[in-house]
């Protein structure tokens, strides 16, 4: 089990079938298809989504739900950690516990007494999921899931007046971006699926399920580096390299970067 010392997770690590571990909490399974499969597509992108919910998120989800009188305006600034406003009701903490449950490979316990949700094993306690770790967990999931989630600057650290009021505009904009941006329906994951299923020269329709989704998004990524090679390969057989261009190393360039 490799450590997730650092938010900077390999490469290999992340490609891998074997569990991250977060120090103090647990290993971070990348789901197969057939994990996903078996929860159901819709449940995993609920489950994600819970993930990606921030401070102010939440609490607009809770007051929705009629738990209004318990926090304060989703409009002003949060004054509490995501994890805790998960832990306030029973309801989103057994919610909570279903979605890391699926992630880390431990059994996940609800320890409300303790706030926490402690990880056990076999051999007892193994270590716990509490909101000093919790930002770290979601983090590595995500990473594993092939989706980078930005963190948001705390505007409210920023000692210049000027650079906070810049800042929070910033954040403003890339909300706005974020929720003006469609879905592309060929990036939709069943048609990734069939996709690489019937392209790739070793995965089929029936085998493709025994792969994480981190390895399926990298395989067609791959794909369709190599397709685009292929054209300019064949291009450059028949009537050359203008200036010399073509790299014929391109094949096997990098294609997925850590920062």
């Amino acid at each position: 089990m490799n450590n997730a010392q650092k938010s900077d997770i390999t490469y290999f690590e992340l490609l891998s079938f074997d569990p991250i571990c977060v120090p103090g909490a647990g290993g971070i399974l990348c789901p197969r298809l057939k994990d996903i499969s078996a929860i159901g597509f819709q449940t995993y992108q609920y489950y994600l989504s819970i993930l990606l919910l921030d401070e102010k998120s939440m609490l607009k989800t809770l007051t929705s739900a009629g738990y209004a009188d318990d926090f304060v305006s989703p409009e002003k600034t949060p004054l509490f950690h995501a994890f805790d406003l998960f832990m306030m009701h029973t309801s989103s903490a057994l919610l909570l516990k279903d979605v890391l449950d699926f992630f880390i490979k431990e059994d996940v316990v609800y320890a409300p007494e303790q706030h926490c949700f402690l990880i056990q094993t076999n051999n007892g306690i193994t270590g716990a999921v509490t909101n000093e770790n919790y930002d770290k967990i979601c983090s590595v999931i995500l990473l594993r899931n092939n989706i980078r989630h930005a963190q948001k600057e705390d505007a409210s650290k920023v000692k210049s007046k000027k650079a906070s009021e810049i800042l929070k505009k910033l954040q403003a904009g890339r909300d706005k971006k974020a929720s003006e941006t469609g879905a592309d329906e060929n990036l939709e994951l069943g048609n990734i699926i069939s996709a690489v299923a019937n392209k790739s020269l070793s995965l089929n329709i029936q085998n493709i399920w025994d792969i994480t989704i981190f390895q399926l998004w990298d395989c067609f990524a791959r794909l369709s580096n190599n397709s685009i090679y292929d054209i300019q390969s064949m291009s450059v057989a028949a009537w050359g390299s203008k200036d010399n261009s073509f790299d014929a190393s391109a094949w096997y360039k990098r294609i997925y970067t850590e920062n």
